[in-house]
């Protein structure tokens, strides 16, 4: 896992089965992908299981706004090819190794975000729940 090799997409050209998609421009620059979409940077992994670590290992950076320092732009922020891969020969591959010394790090990220997921879709029911008692105890009257 030292070194990985990173384009910009293309879609004219065949994506390979273990691929990882990261997206190139916006506010969300930096956010992983595992379908391609125009704006993004594909990143070849050597199978599931590295591509599986990356994924969560560039989700938590990007969830935790990691990539902001990095973006240019004043209209449309986008993350320069150059800068992605500074971030991971810097970043990246360190945490990676520190990762595979330690094989909790990744089922600790995973059971947060699960956590995460859990509590926004309870605090979507309580919206719900909320709109239909407003509508019920004074649309009703």
């Amino acid at each position: 896992m030292s070194n990985f090799k990173v384009r910009t997409y293309n879609s004219e050209k065949e994506t390979p089965e273990n691929a990882l998609f990261i997206l190139s421009r916006g506010r969300n620059a930096g956010k992983p992908l595992f379908e391609p979409c125009p704006n993004c940077f594909i990143l070849y992994c050597k199978d599931r299981e590295e591509l599986e670590i990356l994924y969560w290992t560039f989700f938590t950076l990007w969830k935790n706004g990691f990539f902001h320092p990095y973006l240019c732009g004043s209209v449309i922020e986008m993350l320069r090819l150059s800068e992605l891969r500074k971030i991971i020969q810097n970043f990246i591959i360190p945490s990676l190794s520190k990762m595979q010394q330690n094989g909790k790090i990744l089922s600790d990220i995973k059971a947060v975000y699960q956590l995460e997921e859990k509590y926004t879709r309870q605090l979507q029911q309580l919206s719900e729940l909320r709109s239909v008692l407003v509508r019920k105890y004074y649309f009703q009257l």
